[in-house]
């Protein structure tokens, strides 16, 4: 996907991780975004639009994710999902 690429590392502040919830809420937010996105822990890559991809990161309380977003919109898309991780999912 051309277009540019940003990113930007959020601290998973959740006491329960990125558990199914916050997973079913970052694949729903994903699938209406333009552009790519891409989420690391450590050596693990996950698609935002993936909810096993997203299970299998295990982010727990206090991990470091760097979100990468590629493609038109991608400012955007990093902007509304770094929101998210900073309401933590609304809860």
């Amino acid at each position: 996907m051309g277009g540019q690429s940003v990113s930007q590392t959020v601290t998973v502040r959740l006491e329960n991780g990125l558990h199914l919830v916050p997973c079913s809420r970052l694949v729903k937010l994903g699938n209406g975004l333009g552009c790519d996105v891409r989420i690391r822990k450590g050596s693990l890559d996950a698609d935002i639009k993936n909810i096993f991809d997203l299970m299998g990161l295990a982010a727990a309380f206090g991990d470091q994710l760097e979100l990468r977003a590629t493609g038109d919109g991608a400012d955007e898309a990093l902007a509304k999902i770094v929101q998210l991780f900073e309401s933590n999912f609304g809860d």
